[in-house]
């Protein structure tokens, strides 16, 4: 196996469970279930057309458990691929995927685990002998799917994954090294989403520079999604800082609005404006991302006011 990207990841304790959390790019795929279900046992392949699998994917892991809220019992499995080695398959699994059957439709929601190797280059997630943990991690008395991925060698190291169902969909809820920004000057923070990571970069305006962007604000910030290549930027979100007069003037103009109000502290208004549309094409892997990571933001939860001093 090739081991182009193992990394030691920090430990943390939550309702009991160790858990270190590594993230990487998500990709979420629903699909119809055929009319018989596959079988699903441990150490055999799992046979999924509509999922586009490929052909030497395995069942590496298997729980049964409502991981959506609707009271019904749904299949989890931990699914990989593996090579064989001397005649034998391999202990590692690569590509590593989790697939929920959903008790209620029987539809299929898949989740692939990509990581970031040592080189910049994105990899399916792998792992020596990889299992899934349910249970309730973000509180909302709903269970949630942890994957845990030993990195094998000397050092021990493991990776985390942790996914729970929304919006009939399963997302990255928690990385121990999830980043956040902040700016002491504009008075706020702001936490993307889990699989931002390595995705963006922030660009800050201040005073005329920030007016050059947007008429009247007295801050500006930019989080713009970094192509594969590198080579394009497209902004995700901007965060926006205005007096209240400015701000009220600028509401009551004609024409589109400048964006949604967040917050509202100290005779500042806080404001995001998000793209329109998706700048690239739907269909390519910049586009898809893109789309997924814009749909993991939620405004609200992630942004909060500093406690001035």
């Amino acid at each position: 196996m090739k081991n182009q990207h193992v990394r030691k990841i920090s430990f943390l304790v939550v309702a009991g469970i160790i858990c270190a959390v590594g993230i990487g790019k998500p990709q979420v795929t629903l699909a119809n279930q055929t009319a018989s279900a596959p079988k699903v046992e441990i150490g055999q392949k799992f046979l999924a057309p509509e999922l586009k699998l490929k052909e030497n994917t395995y069942v590496l892991d298997y729980k049964i458990s409502d991981v959506n809220g609707d009271e019904l019992q749904d299949k989890v499995i931990l699914v990989g691929t593996k090579e064989m080695i001397d005649g034998k398959l391999d202990a590692y699994a690569s590509d590593l995927s989790i697939v929920v059957q959903d008790g209620k439709t029987q539809k299929y929601v898949k989740y692939d685990w990509f990581t970031k190797g040592t080189d910049g280059t994105w990899y399916g997630e792998f792992g020596r002998e990889p299992n899934l943990i349910i249970g309730d991690y973000t509180g909302d008395k709903v269970d949630d799917i942890i994957i845990t991925a030993p990195q094998g060698g000397n050092g021990g190291y493991v990776d985390h994954l942790v996914l729970a169902w929304e919006e009939n969909r399963l997302k990255a809820v928690f990385a121990d090294n999830q980043e956040v920004y902040t700016n002491s000057q504009a008075n706020f923070s702001f936490k993307p989403p889990v699989s931002w990571n390595g995705h963006y970069k922030v660009n800050q305006y201040a005073g005329a520079d920030a007016d050059k962007i947007l008429p009247s604000a007295k801050h500006v910030m930019k989080f713009d999604y970094t192509t594969k290549d590198g080579k394009e930027a497209e902004t995700l979100l901007m965060i926006s800082v205005f007096t209240k007069n400015d701000w009220t003037r600028l509401s009551s103009e004609e024409g589109p609005p400048v964006g949604s109000e967040i917050a509202e502290a100290n005779g500042m208004v806080y404001v995001s404006t998000s793209p329109q549309s998706n700048p690239f094409d739907s269909q390519s892997e910049d586009g898809k991302l893109f789309d997924q990571l814009y749909g993991d933001l939620n405004i609200k939860k992630s942004f909060t006011l500093l406690k001035i001093k």
